[in-house]
């Protein structure tokens, strides 16, 4: 199933907070204040049970938005910090390198891209620790995004899953540009819905991670996209009730000082922050979509670092004033991809299909689907 529907609808302020055994700081999920539908006293002062939902928004599909394109920038292999750090800024789709490579065929070879898999291969190449992509992960043909193959997980009740790590450079050399990307495309299926609408329920993506024997409690950063869904809700965007929305969320050293170009900022504590859409882009079961991070290392001891995040090439947030580190180290050492679940007890098998993963060091941008 091919559909790239996109749903864009007035959104309210998400809270999530996942952890897994890369994490430090313990894990919980917080109900969105969406759920003031029902509970109308934790809705932010702007915004109640009857804000107006905007009208429905389709985002241009990556194969049908050739007129809204940005000039894309020359394909060299040293492009300046200037070009590298304004890809993926203008309004509508961006694209990116993923541009000259209909179905991500070949990116591998672009000379920004540390890696990619697209299954294609029928099996797992992407290397990451102790196999653990290679062994979660299960390859399928019948439900793909591009091509003849895809990847299937399940969370079977009971399970939360595991982190998987792809390891990165640590020379400086390698990213001179200090800038760090990843893009997955997944299909939710209609698994993600709990049948108990009153469940608020958090799952990880993936991000960029500097963690480890290298890093403290005070000074480990991240990059990274979560997912959270909660029910009870009458928007037209809702599955049956349950409305899915993806986010920006970043630990970082020194949140408060975190400005939001794009988007809006929220949950913001000592230690890490999440950062939403405005208005929100809603998760629809059996969808593909395509979602991309981004980290900009700051200047050591400045605020001028960024986190950004998009949807299918469309910028979501856009987080700056950033002070990842004090000092040259930590660097980024690792890109998560994450198969876990911070919901415990789950009643019943959730599934999610992933495809067209790329990690690089310049933005990469949606699929660009074979004509």
């Amino acid at each position: 199933m091919n559909t790239r529907l996109g749903w864009l609808g007035l959104g309210v302020l998400v809270g999530l907070w996942a952890c897994d055994d890369g994490d430090k700081k313990g894990s919980d999920v917080t109900l969105p204040p969406d759920f003031g539908e029902v509970q109308e006293e934790i809705l932010p002062t702007d915004l109640g049970p009857d804000a107006p939902v905007d009208a429905l928004q389709e985002l241009p599909p990556a194969e049908l938005s050739d007129g809204a394109l940005p000039d894309l920038v020359e394909d060299v292999a040293t492009p300046s910090r200037a070009t590298v750090w304004q890809e993926g800024l203008a309004a509508g789709v961006n694209w990116g390198i993923a541009h000259a490579y209909p179905g991500d065929r070949g990116i591998a070879a672009h000379p920004a891209v540390y890696a990619a898999e697209d299954f294609e291969s029928g099996t797992v190449r992407l290397p990451t620790e102790e196999d653990r992509l290679l062994n979660q992960l299960t390859v399928v043909g019948d439900e793909v995004y591009v091509g003849d193959y895809a990847a299937r997980f399940e969370w079977p009740e009971g399970l939360n899953g595991p982190t998987t790590r792809f390891v990165l450079p640590t020379d400086p050399a390698d990213n001179p540009h200090d800038a760090y990307f990843v893009r997955v495309c997944y299909n939710f299926d209609g698994s993600f819905h709990p049948i108990d609408q009153n469940r608020g329920v958090g799952v990880k993506g993936f991000g960029i991670y500097a963690e480890g024997p290298q890093t403290t409690d005070d000074n480990w950063y991240n990059a990274s996209v979560q997912f959270v869904g909660w029910g009870n809700s009458q928007k037209p965007e809702a599955n049956d009730g349950y409305l899915w929305v993806g986010h920006l969320y970043s630990y970082n050293p020194d949140p408060s000082g975190a400005v939001a170009e794009v988007g809006t900022l929220d949950n913001v504590s000592d230690y890490r922050f999440s950062a939403y859409a405005s208005p929100f882009t809603y998760i629809r079961f059996n969808t593909w979509r395509c979602y991309e991070v981004g980290l900009y290392l700051n200047t050591p001891g400045l605020n001028d670092g960024e986190a950004r995040f998009w949807i299918d090439g469309v910028l979501q947030s856009r987080i700056t004033h950033m002070r990842f580190r004090e000092v040259g180290a930590p660097r980024p050492i690792n890109v998560n991809i994450n198969l876990h679940r911070t919901t415990e007890n789950f009643p019943h098998t959730m599934v999610r299909w992933m495809d067209n993963i790329v990690i690089s060091r310049r933005y990469i941008g949606p699929v660009r689907l074979p004509e």
